[in-house]
């Protein structure tokens, strides 16, 4: 009876306030529908830069958007794992040839004026979800590592990679403390990866041994 009550309560208030179309589709999203969604295009000009899936797909469309913008989290139970399997992947990789490598997990840092207008970083729930993958403690999650000293104009405005890195200039600051790791960034999606590209030099000129991004989308 109360279950018949709760389903007649959400057709009532689905019509009187309509969820979001992205919110619908976010909700459908299971394992399988994550192994069906398109790769990403290569980068070749940023061999670098690691994404996951096509944003052109209108179902990782309503994932990042859905993040970004409303703090939908529930997409991340499973892209999390997703991530965590890439970055290890890699990492192995990097171990093979350097023994001694150590590895810090850094979001792409948002502005202070950026966190009041929107409350949170997005990136900062992506490389948070990617944690409870890593039992043998691989990553050192270090997001005060790595921060955005000046506020600056949506890369969505900006139409050139040229602007978009003039746009970007001198925005990020690093703790001398990345000295010797390999950073693995994270962001939720890239486009002409300018963002990943600014924050990448400042980490390397900060004494970083390297540094490789991951994002959801491209």
């Amino acid at each position: 009876m109360i279950e018949r009550i709760k389903h007649y309560l959400f057709l009532i208030f689905d019509f009187v306030a309509p969820r979001r179309k992205d919110a619908v589709v976010v909700d459908k999203i299971d394992e399988k529908t994550l192994g069906d969604l398109p790769k990403a295009p290569e980068m070749p000009e940023s061999p670098w830069i690691h994404s996951l899936f096509h944003y052109k797909d209108n179902r990782v469309r309503a994932i990042v958007w859905e993040l970004k913008y409303k703090e939908n989290l529930k997409p991340l139970e499973l892209v999390g794992q997703i991530l965590h399997d890439e970055i290890i992947a890699l990492v192995s990789d990097i171990v093979l040839f350097d023994n001694d490598a150590k590895f810090l997990l850094m979001p792409i840092p948002i502005s202070v004026e950026r966190r009041i207008e929107r409350g949170y970083n997005q990136s900062e729930h992506i490389a948070k979800s990617i944690l409870p993958f890593d039992l043998e403690h691989i990553l050192l999650y270090a997001p005060q590592w790595l921060t955005k000293t000046k506020d600056t104009s949506s890369q969505s405005h900006t139409a050139s990679r040229a602007e978009r890195l003039q746009n970007l200039a001198g925005c990020f600051s690093a703790d001398p403390r990345v000295e010797n790791y390999y950073v693995i960034l994270v962001d939720d999606v890239t486009t002409t990866g300018a963002t990943l590209a600014e924050a990448r030099q400042t980490l390397l000129s900060a004494g970083a041994r390297d540094c490789l991004a991951f994002t959801i989308a491209h």
